[in-house]
């Protein structure tokens, strides 16, 4: 028996593929483990979670970090799409941005001339930072319905690698259409994980704590044809696909998609392999009792932690650039800035979804001497 009907067909059929588990701290509220499915009816992949609403609302209030300006500059995610953006978008238009976390990219698109500027995020953090930076911005989610004096408002809206994380997809989806005009543009971003086994370096919390749906191309199209939208353009950068969808009167046209479920097997086969290397290198680091600093406070780490004998380690403390982080315990170690390690000689584990080799030049650039490896 499913927990979760399919979030894009509604129906209750599915085949499991593989059980995924993690460590999570009991604060924030969300189960450590579930079941990766494929509908039978339309092909979605998704997570088959035993969390609810009530669960992911306080997780993305309390223990939500992406207000943090540690990680990329305002211009990543506009330079990805500028040339979008001069097509569709006026420099006056009106325009919101939903789950702008840190808000790089709405202070970005003020930078380079826009001037009707919203963004919203769940995260009070989030939202203060935006204000600070000049930006109209007010806590909200996709969720949230829109007001009378939003309905059919914006010219366009942006919503960037938020709609795998909702457990009610078409429900977000509808409330943002209501706001974008007739012939509206909306840009949306999501992990294509069609692509999943092409990756020749496996990264094993594709499928973490955060990540409940398993988009693709076709699955997206659906998605968004259900609430009126046709695609008008596209591009992959990596694994992120990024999808430019118009406001039209297009009736849904179900395609099944059977080509993410074989890919997701594929990559989690080639993953298994990895895992056991990993296993390998740190039970010998727990054998020899080695002093660990371990960079990476992530859902990898929770992976790790339920996996391998990473929690068996002689593990002093957690390094973490995010200043919000710091300060804070994990499995009850401290997180520290990078700074502590100058005048400890712990051997430093990398354990990060991205950013693996930034933060091994971070540390050669620091002057740190100490022994890495990357997990």
């Amino acid at each position: 028996m499913t927990k979760r009907r399919c979030p894009l067909c509604n129906t209750c059929n599915s085949m499991p593929i593989e059980q995924i588990h993690m460590s999570v701290p009991a604060d924030y509220h969300l189960p450590s483990s579930y079941c990766i499915v494929s509908c039978e009816n339309c092909g979605f992949v998704y997570a088959d979670t035993a969390a609810t609403m009530e669960d992911y609302n306080y997780y993305y209030t309390h223990c939500n970090f992406y207000a943090d300006d540690s990680k990329d500059d305002n211009n990543w995610r506009y330079d990805s799409v500028e040339v979008f953006l001069k097509k569709y978008i006026s420099k006056d238009a009106n325009l919101l941005e939903c789950g702008a976390g840190n808000g790089r990219f709405i202070q970005a698109l003020k930078q380079h001339g826009y001037t009707q500027l919203s963004a919203t995020d769940p995260s009070a953090a989030s939202v203060s930072r935006m204000q600070e930076a000049g930006v109209y911005a007010y806590i909200s989610s996709v969720y949230s319905k829109a007001m009378p004096d939003e309905y059919e408002k914006y010219d366009a809206v942006f919503l960037f690698e938020v709609a795998e994380h909702l457990l009610f997809p078409r429900k977000g989806i509808a409330n943002l259409q209501a706001m974008l005009k007739p012939n509206g543009i909306f840009f949306i971003s999501v992990p294509d994980y069609s692509q999943i086994g092409e990756d020749p370096h496996p990264i094993p919390n594709h499928f973490n704590l955060e990540h409940i749906n398993y988009f693709s191309e076709k699955s997206l199209d659906y998605l968004m044809a259900q609430h009126g939208m046709e695609c008008v353009d596209q591009k992959h950068e990596g694994m992120t696909l990024i999808q430019i969808y118009q406001k039209t009167c297009l009736k849904p046209l179900q395609i099944k998609d059977n080509s993410t479920a074989y890919a997701i097997q594929k990559y989690l086969k080639r993953q298994k392999c990895q895992r056991e290397e990993l296993n390998r290198v740190i039970e010998t680091l727990r054998e020899k009792k080695c002093e660990l600093a371990v960079w990476g406070t992530g859902s990898y780490v929770m992976s790790l932690f339920a996996t391998t004998e990473l929690q068996q380690c002689n593990i002093k403390c957690f390094i973490d650039n995010n200043k919000i982080k710091q300060g804070r315990k994990m499995y009850n170690y401290p997180i520290h800035s990078p700074d502590i390690l100058k005048n400890k000689p712990y051997i430093i584990l990398i354990c990060a979804m991205l950013y693996q080799k930034q933060i091994q030049i971070q540390i050669q650039e620091m002057g740190i001497k100490n022994t890495i490896i990357l997990l």
